[in-house]
């Protein structure tokens, strides 16, 4: 069962975040301001990744009367520039944290119901994660080419997300290095069910982030700038591992929240001891590298 954070220390978090300065005009909250208005939508005749996006914010689907999150799907479609400064660097502690401040009652559908209490914790803002990065998957083949509604059902090359396991044991990363095991998430071991998912979307991914390339950085300290999001349909015992310590079962992921998108991507250099104040010459960015 997933741990939640009782009303009344849900309730001493929020008082504490108010003192912030500007903390109710962060990026958050100004796109949680937009939930109520995001909708559900229709595909028609769209057929390239073009005609996506931006043109369909929240995506849309080829169902009669489509039924996904549209503001889910919203936050998703976001494109923040690249050269956005991060508001902070979250460490493993942090994300077990907003894992238990999960709202209870929060389903696959009903992202916007949560969205000012979500954005109190911190959803929507851009943040720099150094963890290690244990896999990566083409959804393409693990969807076998089934279109996500945020990117149209569209079932083309380079229309598919990626998913980026990122985790935090140095250990795990050191046995990914030596012998990197193939990546299954229908039979999920340690490197999927004690990491976060990173995504990076067709639509705002640097076109030298491909598969080959993120794959030769298995097991390295990258640092990876994005997003801050919760995949809502994932809070649920199936699919997350919430952390614990020996989950078992077929859970596949340690936390629904996500960095989703990731809009920067870098990899420590070699003879470099990379940490969260690590100074810039530190990294080289994914692009640069062969």
């Amino acid at each position: 069962m997933l741990h939640k954070l009782c009303p009344a220390r849900l309730a001493l978090l929020v008082a504490l975040l108010s003192v912030l300065p500007g903390w109710a005009d962060d990026r958050a909250h100004q796109l949680a301001a937009q939930a109520a208005s995001q909708a559900t939508a229709r595909c028609n005749n769209v057929t390239t990744l073009a005609e996506c996006h931006p043109g369909h914010p929240t995506g849309c689907s080829h169902a009669p009367n489509p039924r996904y999150d549209a503001y889910l799907n919203f936050l998703k479609n976001q494109q923040p520039a690249r050269d956005l400064a991060p508001d902070r660097a979250p460490d493993m502690s942090d994300f077990m944290n907003l894992e238990d401040a999960i709202p209870a009652g929060i389903g696959r559908s009903n992202h916007a119901q949560f969205a000012n209490q979500l954005a109190e914790l911190g959803e929507g803002n851009i943040y720099a994660v150094v963890p290690y990065l244990y896999f990566v998957e083409d959804t393409a083949v693990t969807s076998r080419h089934h279109g996500e509604t945020c990117n149209c059902q569209l079932e083309g090359a380079g229309t598919f997300d990626f998913h980026l396991g990122i985790g935090f044991d140095p250990a795990v990363a050191q046995q990914i290095r030596r012998n990197p095991p193939v990546h299954d998430p229908t039979h999920p071991g340690p490197p999927e069910q004690t990491s976060v998912v990173a995504e990076i979307t067709p639509h705002t991914r640097d076109t030298k982030w491909t598969e080959a390339r993120l794959n030769r950085q298995r097991g390295k300290r990258v640092k990876v700038v994005g997003q801050l999001m919760l995949d809502n349909p994932h809070v649920n015992t199936t699919d997350d591992c919430a952390f614990f310590e020996d989950p078992g079962g077929s859970c596949w992921r340690a936390s629904a929240w996500e960095i989703h998108p990731g809009i920067q991507f870098f990899v420590c250099k070699r003879g470099k001891t990379c940490t969260e104040s690590s100074p810039d010459s530190d990294w080289v960015r994914l692009e640069d590298l062969p």
